[in-house]
């Protein structure tokens, strides 16, 4: 548990850093406003396209993980309903 959410706080950290790191960039280039602001709105869809790829992926993994669990959970009981 613990190393999934250093891989979920990494995976954020990336984001945010990658997002900070674009815009930096794009502010200090010499292109001219409408550029840049066509640019930084280019690059928001992007990562906004790739968070909710993750959000989907992620989301699709826990589900995966319940169902797993809720299987495992159902097996371990069985055995136990039989002897009663």
């Amino acid at each position: 548990m613990h190393e999934n959410c250093r891989q979920k706080d990494f995976f954020w950290g990336a984001v945010v850093g990658g997002a900070v790191a674009t815009l930096t960039t794009m502010l200090f280039t010499t292109k001219k406003g409408k550029e840049i602001q066509n640019k930084i709105t280019d690059t928001y869809q992007e990562m906004e396209e790739s968070v909710k790829g993750a959000a989907a992926h992620a989301k699709e993994t826990v589900k995966e993980k319940a169902e797993e669990a809720t299987d495992h959970w159902e097996k371990k009981e069985q055995p136990n309903a039989k002897q009663k």
